[in-house]
């Protein structure tokens, strides 16, 4: 485990912190962020992203790693608005600075069903879960945690993408040509 020094922040020294995508949890970061004394430089594609409105945008996608090393070479420390943010890209600027939540974690939040598994492991409350990968293995899931759930994607959901509410089990087949096939 690697630790890093601790920067104060001062009149004179102003920390900056990079964040990996201008979304709105990102422009919220760092409007909470500015009175503290903080300042933030963003990663995104678009120029118009709300990040945009509270900090520089550099720009570019989250697996380029020129424009991520740009980025770290702008600021003090380095997060994420996003979980989709590929961990081999920002591998090499979490090496050179930190980066928080840490990359493992970052990768354990890119899989739902792994996200579960840590949760539980680390004795984290989360409801009943079970992995699916057939259409039998989510009728079998149904009848074993109940029927209302929700079916979700293993990757690439996120506010509510990848979702679908199961309220009865006249749903599962809907939910499964939707998500799972």
């Amino acid at each position: 485990r690697q630790t890093r020094p601790e920067r104060s922040v001062s009149s004179t020294t102003l920390m900056k912190i990079g964040i990996i995508g201008a979304g709105q949890l990102g422009r919220m970061l760092a409007l909470a962020g500015y009175p503290l004394g903080l300042r933030f430089v963003f990663l995104d594609q678009s120029e118009d992203a709300p990040g945009g409105q509270v900090g520089r945008i550099v720009r570019g996608a989250f697996d380029d790693k020129d424009r991520l090393s740009e980025l770290a070479d702008l600021v003090d420390v380095i997060t994420f608005d996003v979980e989709n943010v590929p961990v081999d890209a920002v591998e090499a600027i979490a090496a050179r600075k930190p980066f928080y939540p840490p990359v493992r974690a970052l990768g354990s939040s890119q899989d739902r069903l792994d996200e579960k598994t840590l949760f539980n492991q680390l004795k984290i409350p989360t409801p009943p879960f079970a992995p699916v990968d057939s259409f039998h293995e989510l009728e079998d899931a149904a009848l074993r945690i109940g029927i209302p759930g929700v079916l979700k994607t293993r990757r690439l959901g996120y506010d509510g993408r990848g979702q679908y509410f199961v309220r009865s089990q006249a749903d599962l087949e809907s939910a499964w040509q939707m998500l799972g096939s």
